[in-house]
């Protein structure tokens, strides 16, 4: 169900005429009956998405889907001057140029490659990454959160959390490690490493990850990225600090699953919700560390959370809302409530998280790290 709400809902933009063919909204906002913006981060995500299907179903129409996705991308950046936040009527999302969404991107355009074999999609992730390692990135190994593409200079803003450098960012050498397997270029590695050896900046001696570094915040959302940046580079370097760390954050997270199967997005902050994306992510992490180990260690706590998750999928009969997961729940003074949209990236975690817990026997690390998005 949820495939067919990613692929056939409209999420997704399929007029080869639109301008936009190829785009991926962010969400489906049920109250007011309609698509958000276009998100490029989320179309990367999208790419990514497509390459773990055809791994699974070798369905052709996931080449030609890929393809629209990979190529609206392209034209963003040429149109643009960068990988920027968003498409829609709210044109300031034009002006900033993210580093964590290029980075997104990038994967998905390298993912995209390897679907099709395209060469002109590995050439522009080949851009992107060096944008990041050559611009974003810093000597200590934090990454700059984004650029404003109007004054050509890269910012930080306490606006909102996204803005600042975080533990976040460790997800960025995704894309460097997966771009180093294919060219087998020292550079990248040292500079994945580099990233990858800041999460002693972010974990707290409790193994929980900071938002931001001396900060108290912790955002279960960005603690996952930083997890599965860090487990990434652990199949390519054999680091065994990378999984200590992951392993460390994982048993935090399960202190603090509740007696329902769900657990709360934010810690030591004022906002209260609980979030479908991060529900998902931390079962796909619990389900490859278990794959690694071979000890069913997190089966039952899995169990747990997909039992809450499936809980904010959408059942009803409406190709627009059938299948999709409601991003989050959230506390008011009436008690907890369902925010009314459907979320594209917490839909397509759900999506991987859901195949691995049904495949949880069958799934071996070393295979199902390389589709992990």
């Amino acid at each position: 169900m949820v495939k067919k709400w990613l692929i056939s809902s409209g999420l997704v933009v399929t007029d080869v005429k639109d301008e936009n063919f190829g785009g991926v909204y962010s969400f489906y906002d049920k109250k007011e009956g309609r698509f958000s913006f276009l998100y490029p981060e989320i179309t990367g995500y999208y790419l990514s998405t497509l390459r773990f299907l055809y791994e699974n179903e070798k369905n052709e129409r996931y080449l030609d889907l890929s393809k629209a996705s990979a190529d609206w991308l392209i034209r963003i950046y040429g149109k643009y001057g960068g990988i920027v936040q968003g498409i829609s009527s709210d044109t300031s999302k034009i002006y900033e140029m993210f580093s964590f969404d290029t980075g997104i991107c990038a994967k998905g355009l390298i993912d995209c490659f390897l679907l099709t074999r395209d060469q002109n999609y590995l050439e522009f992730a080949v851009k992107l990454v060096n944008w990041i390692i050559h611009e974003a990135l810093d000597d200590d190994g934090t990454i700059k959160p984004f650029k404003n593409l109007q004054t050509q200079e890269f910012v930080e803003s306490n606006e909102v959390w996204y803005k600042r450098k975080g533990c976040l960012h460790i997800k960025v050498a995704m894309p460097i490690l997966q771009l180093y397997q294919l060219t087998k270029q020292n550079e990248l590695l040292e500079k994945a490493i580099r990233i990858c050896n800041t999460h002693s900046h972010f974990q707290k001696p409790d193994g929980s990850f900071s938002l931001h570094e001396n900060s108290n915040v912790v955002n279960l959302h960005t603690q996952c990225y930083a997890i599965e940046g860090l487990l990434y580079a652990f199949n390519i370097t054999k680091n065994e600090a990378y999984l200590e760390s992951c392993k460390r954050a994982i048993k935090w997270s399960v202190q603090k699953i509740e007696n329902d199967g769900s657990i709360r997005l934010w810690y030591n902050s004022r906002y209260q919700s609980k979030a479908s994306y991060s529900i998902a992510q931390l079962i796909r992490l619990m389900a490859l560390i278990d794959s690694l180990k071979k000890n069913n260690e997190y089966k039952n706590e899995i169990y747990k959370l997909q039992t809450f998750l499936l809980t904010m999928q959408i059942l009803e009969d409406d190709k627009e809302t059938s299948g999709g997961f409601i991003e989050e729940i959230y506390k008011s003074f009436i008690g907890w409530k369902k925010k009314q949209r459907l979320n594209s990236w917490g839909s397509m975690f759900a999506l991987q998280a859901l195949n691995w817990k049904e495949n949880y026997e069958n799934l071996y690390f070393e295979n199902a790290i390389n589709y992990l998005y």
